[in-house]
């Protein structure tokens, strides 16, 4: 009996937030994860994490992946009785606010739907991957790609939460850089600075602002870009948590970025241009300006990723 076809497909780095979209606003960005899927017949699951091996929990039960894969296995009556072996490649930087942990969920789930006799939601999917204590944003990115945006459809007093992932036109011109600081910032520490509530005059700005971002990234306008990517709600209480960041925003923006801001929670910082000749000094700008700071960084130039780990219908 001949061996089936291993099972591949890719899952995208992606950014977050974008300015004012907290928690809401995803772009996927063509910095993937690669997942081979194959049967076996012992009964066991292995998981090899070649994307970055150094961070492999002993307990693979902790593995983002493996998590992702026994709960879609379980929301979607999937049988893992006979084993699989899944490979894991691709380099998306950890602490960078690129998504990793949402990624590594994602390509769990993103299994089991491809192992499941009954497809599952985009929707389904996505509040699995909350559940298991994903990112929204990040996730809607990293299962549709694009340019996504997460709707929360259940109210506060509700025991269940219920989303409904949303993607938006991407206009194919934008490039974006990505300067990577030398700065250990995780999450809770992110989220432990940010304010219980907001003013109201401060949300209808904000909300404004990340409709703008939605029209700007759909056209390719600069312009527009560069006057909504304003953010009051998470970017102005993390500006300490990493050293020289006012001034890498200001300096991508001066070399000729439509727009600077925070990737996700960070410490990453992205910058938008939909023309590539200026990347280069972009990248160079907002490197020079960490160093003045004293704090090394690299940079990433990437495009739109339109793949995610919720496979596509045919056309």
């Amino acid at each position: 009996m001949a061996k089936p076809n291993p099972i591949t497909f890719h899952v995208p780095a992606s950014a977050a937030n974008i300015g004012p979209g907290y928690g809401v606003t995803g772009l996927a960005l063509d910095l993937p994860l690669g997942i081979t899927v194959e049967p076996l017949s012992d009964g066991t699951i292995h998981i090899e994490r070649r994307d970055d091996p150094s961070a492999r929990p002993e307990d693979q039960r902790h593995d983002p992946v493996m998590r992702g894969l026994l709960l879609g296995a379980k929301l979607f009556s999937v049988s893992l009785k006979l084993g699989l072996s899944i490979v894991v490649e691709g380099a998306i930087p950890r602490g960078a606010g690129m998504g990793t942990i949402s990624a590594g969920y994602a390509a769990g789930l993103g299994v089991a739907v491809r192992l499941a006799k009954k497809k599952p939601t985009a929707a389904a999917v996505l509040d699995a991957l909350i559940t298991l204590g994903g990112d929204p944003a990040h996730g809607s990115a990293a299962l549709l790609g694009g340019l996504t945006v997460t709707s929360q459809l259940s109210l506060p007093h509700e025991g269940e939460m219920r989303h409904q992932p949303l993607s938006f036109s991407l206009h194919e011109d934008w490039h974006y850089i990505i300067a990577l600081p030398d700065v250990q910032m995780g999450t809770a520490d992110a989220k432990r600075v940010l304010p219980p509530t907001l003013p109201h005059a401060a949300t209808r700005r904000s909300i404004g602002r990340a409709f703008g971002v939605l029209r700007a990234l759909e056209q390719g306008d600069e312009d527009l870009l560069r006057a909504c990517l304003i953010d009051e709600i998470h970017l102005p209480y993390r500006r300490r948590l990493v050293p020289g960041l006012d001034q890498a925003l200001l300096s991508g923006t001066e070399a000729g970025a439509a727009g600077v801001t925070l990737c996700g929670h960070g410490a990453g910082v992205i910058a938008f241009t939909t023309v590539p000749g200026r990347t280069p000094e972009i990248a160079k700008a907002m490197v020079h300006a960490f160093a003045q700071a004293d704090c090394e960084a690299t940079t990433l130039t990437l495009q739109s990723a339109y793949y995610g780990a919720y496979p596509h219908s045919p056309s």
